[in-house]
């Protein structure tokens, strides 16, 4: 009964953010318009390289990618860059701890990890819609590949546990504030190594093969690279049981460690101003 009455919290806690959202109208529509601009961009900007490596040596492919294909990985990257969790979620948690507000949080019967998860995820399923919407567009005006409906199935557990592993890492980082105070440039090191390492700017099979094996030990992965191919269909069926497991191995590690610096920076908190 009390697991339930917190789970409708979080829901009112989500549906709140989601009109605080809509109340910005002019923002709200013109980040639906930055999605085709920036499919449109990608578009333009990799016909030409495509174009010229095919002057160069008459090569069509780069890196495994076809041009629709890249533009498709790369689009679809741009996507998850807008629905994973801003690394300013974890300047606003910092804020919290160094200034006070983390007092009132407390006294509610709600756990803090939880409120701020349910508050920034209206903002992703939002711009998840933009996204998707954009690519159907795309499909037919542009050629974009047509994702097969098992891939898609596969690729919404996997976008939720790169949303999940990415709120875990900021979430875990800002926790530092309670012994360091604020951060921003760890912020900021999140931010690009989750991009880069995760193969948000670029496929990870562009990368050299020793760079590929020491990215493929860590968690960035899941948050772009996986959950793209998998949505392309760039998998063996013998790859997804393990695909699926260490990712669901990720989320119990940074879930359990960032429990564990909660507890800790917890018991140390004095309240206002840190």
């Amino acid at each position: 009964m009390r697991q339930r009455a917190r789970l409708q919290t979080y829901g009112a806690i989500a549906a709140i953010s989601f009109r605080n959202a809509r109340e910005y109208t002019v923002d709200f529509l013109m980040q639906f318009v930055n999605f085709p601009a920036q499919l449109v961009a990608l578009f333009f900007v990799y016909s030409i390289v495509y174009w010229q490596a095919w002057l160069f040596d008459g090569s069509v492919v780069i890196g495994g990618f076809a041009l629709v294909q890249l533009i498709s990985y790369l689009y679809v990257s741009i996507m998850l860059q807008r629905v994973l969790p801003l690394h300013e979620m974890s300047r606003q948690i910092e804020r919290d701890i160094d200034d006070g507000p983390l007092v009132i949080y407390l006294g509610k019967p709600v756990d803090y990890m939880g409120h701020t998860f349910f508050v920034d995820l209206p903002r992703a399923l939002l711009y998840l819609s933009f996204g998707a919407i954009t690519y159907l567009a795309g499909i037919f005006l542009l050629g974009l590949p047509v994702p097969l409906l098992v891939n898609i199935a596969m690729f919404l557990p996997l976008m939720l546990a790169a949303y999940s592993i990415a709120f875990l890492l900021y979430f875990t980082l800002a926790l530092a504030t309670f012994w360091v105070g604020r951060q921003w440039w760890l912020r900021q090191l999140i931010a690009l190594a989750i991009l880069i390492a995760g193969g948000g700017l670029i496929p990870l099979t562009f990368f050299p093969p020793i760079a590929q094996f020491v990215l493929s030990l860590l968690p960035f992965q899941y948050c772009f690279f996986i959950p793209v191919i998998v949505l392309q269909g760039f998998y063996d069926a013998s790859q997804l049981v393990s695909i699926f497991l260490l990712d669901a191995l990720w989320l119990v590690i940074l879930w359990t460690l960032s429990r564990l610096v909660w507890r800790l920076g917890r018991n140390r908190y004095e309240g206002a101003g840190g």
